[in-house]
């Protein structure tokens, strides 16, 4: 055998941690992938195809989606405590259809009120799909195997977002009205051939809640401090999306030598690392405390990655893009640590039985960094430079530390008044 070549072994080690075995958990990921290949198709052109081909401003846009957002946000907790007590197979399948529907329906959108009602259809019946899809993916699994479950979901849609766009390029280089119309269209097919996935379940009977279940009041996450404040903590460490989605590229067009295009190649460092490790990252996430140690350690990583970023600034091309990638380096480890380390709290604090409701709380996490992580990058980084980094730099290591007292005490408390 070649010494070059990799072993049988090696070579199903390698495949276990990146393609799931045939099963629920890949239909899953089949149903993730056709999703966000329609999501990537849709997120490419969504700008212009409202500003250019429905005639809306950049101010409507802008407002819409606002609205949809904080609209989906409210409605994670009903739509959590909706999936404990429904079967989540039909409950995905169902709204992923609406999904579609509204997608479709913004074709037909020619004024600022149908396409603020649309919007805020789509984002509805989007949260309660997502958070329906958490509470699934409770049930396929326990401890590292529900996070390594989740794991599979982010690299699925990391990669099927990356291909949706590149589809949607030529779109983009066609620039026309049925150019665009077809991503539109495309993407609520896509949510079609999604829910035909998840049906492909077994089918999963209702839930019979636990003696701690039961004994807690209506909508308990909501009452639960120690999550609430994770929750809030993964806010913080969250807003390293808006860095890499706004932050980053606006860094690199406004204060560094690097050319444009240097921004596709950051962004494909990124993406490339998250389909090829995030599996790899969950190990040992099956224990809270070593969770709470790896979300430490995920916030100095992005923290540096914030200084390698800053220091791009003031050099010529060629270091400024060799910093850049090296600072999207660390950056992704960080982003690999703090996901894995994530969903383990949030899997793991949550009460069995109630699981979608815990997981509709810790998704507002993510709406909330998309709320204010724009407005703190751009009152940070883009208006102070580098001390700007500084400043975020520090909010991460603040949020990571903050992690395992927080852990330590929620642990404590659960050996003198075990709730399940």
């Amino acid at each position: 055998m070649p010494a070059n070549k990799p072993s049988a072994s090696r070579r199903e080690r390698i495949k276990r941690a990146t393609i799931p075995d045939p099963g629920p958990i890949r239909s899953l990921a089949q149903a993730t992938l056709t999703s966000t290949i329609g999501n990537g198709l849709f997120a490419a052109i969504e700008a212009i195809f409202f500003t250019r081909s429905v005639g809306l401003t950049n101010h409507q846009v802008a407002l819409g989606m606002g609205a949809g957002a904080v609209v989906g946000l409210l409605a994670n907790i009903p739509a959590g405590h909706l999936a404990d007590n429904r079967e989540p197979r039909k409950l995905i399948a169902l709204f992923l259809i609406f999904q579609g529907a509204a997608m479709a329906a913004f074709v037909l959108v020619h004024s600022f009120s149908g396409f603020l009602a649309v919007a805020i259809a789509s984002s509805l019946f989007r949260s309660v799909s997502g958070t329906a899809t958490m509470a699934l993916m409770s049930r396929l699994g326990e401890g590292e195997e529900r996070v390594r479950i989740r794991a599979y979901q982010h690299a699925v849609t990391n990669f099927g977002m990356g291909l949706g766009m590149a589809i949607a390029a030529v779109a983009l280089a066609i620039d026309t009205r049925e150019a665009y119309v077809a991503m539109v269209l495309g993407n609520a097919v896509a949510f079609l051939g999604s829910a035909f996935f998840v049906m492909k379940f077994p089918e999963m009977p209702n839930i019979v809640p636990t003696v701690s279940a039961i004994s807690h009041p209506r909508l308990v996450a909501l009452r639960d401090r120690r999550f609430l404040m994770v929750t809030a903590l993964s806010g913080c460490m969250s807003i390293q999306f808006a860095i890499q989605g706004i932050g980053l590229p606006l860094w690199i067009v406004q204060y560094t030598q690097a050319p444009r295009w240097w921004v596709a190649i950051v962004m494909l460092v990124n993406t490339a690392s998250v389909v090829l490790l995030q599996v790899r990252f969950t190990r040992g996430t099956g224990d809270l405390q070593f969770a709470a140690k790896t979300y430490r350690r995920s916030g100095f990583f992005i923290a540096a990655a914030c200084l390698i970023y800053s220091s791009a600034q003031g050099v010529n091309a060629t270091l400024a893009g060799v910093i850049l990638v090296v600072g999207a380096l660390v950056d992704v480890v960080g982003e690999l640590l703090a996901s894995a380390a994530g969903w383990a709290i949030s899997f793991g604090m949550a009460i069995e039985g109630l699981q979608g409701q815990y997981q509709g709380v810790y998704s507002m996490s993510y709406g909330i960094a998309n709320i204010f992580g724009p407005i703190l990058v751009a009152s940070t980084v883009l208006t102070f430079g580098r001390p700007g980094w500084i400043i975020l730099g520090a909010l991460f290591i603040a949020a990571g530390v903050a992690y395992p007292p927080l852990i330590r005490n929620y642990l404590k408390d659960l050996e003198r008044d075990p709730r399940s």
